[in-house]
């Protein structure tokens, strides 16, 4: 079996050399696509107008290549794409990401946690203890960078939408907040999850300009960066965490899930 992994990150590179080390053959030249029967197409793969960010350059996806993939190839990218999806249908390829796994995204939520702790020990001139650090969202990250936080004897505040998860939040030794009441004038740093803009400009002018502010969510963000910036905050966006930390074990996780996935070819 031939495997073509695209590596535009550091797990993709990892995610090679686990597998040649299981026994498999691995490309990662596109003009081998036609004879492999697993394709990684790296992070979100194509876009709607056919560009896929490939080894780091950008090149254009033709329709002679999906002609000419081998019947039922296994094609995956690390999030959904509906394109591929729907493209999935027209050509007859089998297509999976690895954030629709509950599993997976559990594990990477593990991995994206420690990244944050490690790179607030490393950029802070006071540590995590006794730091009031407030968390915007409580889905997969959320919850465990909550639980981390709370191990490390900091004060955590969590600001969410749904009041029917105070109780649970409660029970973790965090105190939540309705994001309609954020009020920030304590923040020593504030982690954001939420891909939709809930930090506004007049929420920033509550907040002391000595917070630290990191973005985990996807596009468009949680957070006005641009007026956080322009006040002096220290605004940072990390997306894809476990792609900079810890992507030795990301790499093995999306490895065992190709694995799976290969049982069924």
């Amino acid at each position: 079996m031939l495997i073509f992994v695209n590596h535009d990150d550091l797990r993709g590179q990892e995610v090679m050399e686990e597998l040649v080390k299981n026994g498999y053959y691995v490309t990662d030249e596109w003009k081998d696509l036609r004879y492999c029967q697993m394709i990684y197409l790296g992070l979100k793969g194509i876009d709607r107008k056919n560009r896929l960010l490939l080894h780091r350059d950008t090149i254009i996806v033709d329709e002679k290549t999906w002609k000419q993939l081998h019947p039922q190839t296994i094609i995956i990218t690390m999030i959904h794409n509906d394109y591929l999806d729907a493209l999935s249908k027209q050509y007859g390829f089998q297509y999976y990401a690895f954030l629709d796994e509950e599993d997976f995204v559990d594990k990477n939520s593990v991995l994206t946690a420690e990244g944050i702790i490690s790179y607030l020990i490393s950029h802070r001139r006071f540590p995590i203890y006794h730091s009031q650090i407030h968390v915007l969202g409580y889905g997969h990250c959320g919850q465990v960078i909550v639980r981390d936080f709370i191990a490390l004897q900091a004060y955590v505040h969590v600001g969410i939408r749904n009041r029917q998860l105070f109780e649970d939040i409660e029970k973790t030794g965090a105190k939540p907040y309705h994001l309609d009441h954020m009020d920030l004038s304590d923040c020593d740093v504030l982690i954001n999850t939420i891909p939709s803009q809930v930090v506004t400009s007049s929420k920033l002018d509550q907040a002391p300009t000595s917070m630290m502010i990191l973005d985990i969510a996807s596009y468009p963000y949680g957070v006005d960066h641009h007026y956080a910036l322009s006040k002096g905050f220290n605004s940072i966006i990390l997306p894809s965490i476990p792609s900079k930390y810890a992507y030795g074990y990301a790499g093995r996780m999306m490895t065992d899930f190709m694995k799976e996935k290969m049982k069924n070819v």
